[in-house]
């Protein structure tokens, strides 16, 4: 991981944000009025009708300065024009010349997708006179084609919190390389995604507690600079399985996005149009109306099970305008499709071509999909479901310990994210524990989407044996209400050696004339909730049997399996010097256990 930058205080300098919200709205708007003259007003006479969606007698407006009322105010046509803008020297692009030769398959997958609109990203690799190339044949290309060039920022501080697109700025450094952007994209024909993930990562563990704040700030400034440039932004609102509604639209408005066009959904994700779009509007009727794009890069076959290179997955509905009656405004590909999510799934570095991987999105493509026609209804509450999504579980190990079998795995269900499932384990058929998934799983979070508090792990009793150990969860639906579809399981099959009784002599001491106490602990994995007998002799004579029975929470929390296993006893002993052993009786097939032997003085 990298090292993290210290994070200001958003009270320490009020002075400062000022300033740099000032300067970045002044640039903005010097950079409009010298630009807006070069911008192209671009007529569209054509009626272009693209699987379902229709953009008919269109006149497309350059960007210029403007208020976020304006802004807001312009249609999907006006923003997009002939719609998104096919950069000819994408990442596709340049992967189906490099590999022409070495890897023809991988070559014809990569020029595929080349054919599509694909937005440019834009971090700390572009700075001086590489951004300026990058952000200028974009918008020139735009311009010639009457097509809006996607950007997409993607450098905060803290980006991905130490994930696997970990980097960024520090916030100094952050906000004048805005500043660079924007006065490149005033007065042109673009659109801006705003750092994806951002917002929607504050549910990680992973980020500091202090980002919050940070980010807030930094995203309204930027926005608002966009803004004044005329330049339509959109904050990222993770995705419908990510962030509840309520909770994102809450971000969305601390994070200034009453003055952007609006926010993107589903960004480098896979779900479903309609998902995504039920969910956009919930937010959008939250935030003030604001419109949405969902990004389709990769939805062809829908959620796969993880998000990080997902196999299986497809190409999805390919870029176009909107004109469906609600606030989204564009299906956009975002997301490169064939750059790699990261070291996972078999893929190299985040951000490389994985040429295998592109092959398989193209042969799984769905790029004809059309976008929803019937307008999804604006409400505060999840919309019901026709049919609850399944829930998941994972039974990550079961494993012999020394109380039991100790089992690890995390469950969640899509239907209600933020709910820890409560998992019946079950041993031979039998449920011997129900733990609650709650534990703090940041992988979890990045796997599905739905949070990390998922994670769940007990020790179970588990005799000498072969046993089938098995994970369930049952379905909640949305609301939390019993689900219609079967519970979810998931099974191990382990065998545990026969073991004789373990524990301790913690001491032996003379706590009075003639006499001996003698303390510890003992338990028998075989029956671990039955009492296991201790035998006490004193200079090998004698046997006082005492039952381990009484109250030990610290070995309940050291293995699980109960706390009812401490025994304690006074024996009465002549004075002298004394040699104190303990032995336990085993209850199953592994025998007795010598616990050891203590020398004692006794008055």
């Amino acid at each position: 991981m990298r090292t993290t930058r210290a994070l200001r205080s958003t009270t320490a300098r009020p002075s400062t944000t000022a300033r740099r919200t000032t300067a970045l709205r002044a640039t903005a708007l010097r950079a409009a009025a010298l630009r807006a003259t070069r911008a192209l007003a671009v007529g569209l006479v054509a009626t272009v009708v693209t699987a379902g969606l229709v953009v008919s007698g269109i006149d497309a407006t350059p960007a210029s300065a403007a208020t976020p009322t304006e802004l807001r105010a312009r249609t999907a046509a006006q923003v997009y024009g002939r719609g998104q803008y096919n950069p000819p020297t994408s990442e596709a692009a340049k992967a189906a010349a490099a590999l022409a030769t070495s890897d023809p398959a991988g070559a014809a997958a990569a020029s595929t997708i080349a054919r599509y609109p694909v937005a440019t990203w834009l971090g700390e690799w572009t700075q001086g006179a590489t951004l300026t190339k990058t952000v200028t044949a974009a918008t020139d290309g735009a311009a010639a084609t009457g097509t809006t060039a996607v950007f997409v920022t993607y450098a905060i501080p803290q980006r991905d919190c130490g994930g696997y697109s970990a980097g960024g700025f520090d916030e100094s450094a952050y906000d004048r390389w805005v500043e660079q952007v924007v006065s490149l994209v005033a007065g042109k024909r673009a659109v801006v995604v705003v750092e994806p993930d951002s917002l929607a990562m504050l549910s990680n563990s992973a980020c500091t507690g202090s980002l919050d704040q940070q980010r807030y700030r930094i995203l309204s400034r930027e926005v608002a600079a966009f803004t004044a440039a005329g330049v339509p932004a959109y904050l990222d609102a993770g995705n419908s399985n990510w962030v509840p509604a309520a909770t994102m639209a809450e971000r969305l408005t601390k994070a200034g996005v009453q003055s952007a066009r609006g926010f993107s959904t589903n960004v480098a994700n896979y779900y479903p149009v309609a998902a995504e779009q039920a969910y956009a509007e919930r937010v959008s009727a939250l935030t003030g109306g604001s419109h949405y794009v969902i990004d389709t890069s990769r939805n062809g076959t829908g959620w796969r099970g993880t998000w990080c290179n997902a196999p299986g997955a497809g190409l999805g509905t390919t870029p176009r305008v909107a004109t469906d009656g609600t606030a989204l405004d564009a299906l956009l590909w975002v997301k490169t499709p064939g750059a790699s999510d990261g070291t996972c799934n078999g893929g190299p570095r985040a951000g490389n071509w994985y040429s295998a991987y592109a092959q398989s999105l193209v042969a799984n493509a769905a790029l004809g999909t059309p976008a929803p026609q019937t307008p999804a209804p604006a409400q505060t509450a999840a919309p019901k479901r026709q049919q609850s999504a399944a829930p998941r579980v994972t039974l990550e190990s079961a494993t012999a310990a020394p109380a039991g079998i100790a089992v690890r795995g995390w469950a969640v269900d899509t239907d209600v994210p933020a709910r820890a499932l409560r998992v019946d384990v079950t041993v031979d058929g039998r449920v011997v524990a129900s733990p609650t998934a709650g534990l703090d799983r940041p992988d979890v979070a990045r796997t599905t989407g739905a949070g990390a508090a998922h994670g769940f792990q007990a020790v179970v009793p588990g005799p000498a044996g072969t046993h089938r150990v098995c994970a369930v969860v049952s379905d909640v639906a949305p609301g939390g209400t019993a689900g219609t579809v079967a519970p979810t399981s998931v099974c191990r099959t382990l065998t545990i050696a026969a073991s004789a009784p373990v524990g301790r002599v913690d001491a032996v001491t003379s706590p009075a004339k003639r006499r001996v106490a003698v303390s510890g602990w003992a338990f028998d994995r075989d029956a671990v909730a039955t009492p296991v007998t201790v035998t006490v002799r004193v200079d090998g004579r004698g046997a006082t049997g005492i039952a381990a029975s009484g109250s030990r929470p610290d070995i309940g929390r050291a293995y699980g399996g109960g706390a009812a296993h401490g025994y304690a006893r006074t024996l009465a002993v002549a004075p002298g010097r004394h040699t104190v052993c303990v032995t336990a009786t085993g209850l199953g097939r592994g025998g007795d256990s010598s616990l050891g032997c203590r020398t004692v003085t006794v008055r």
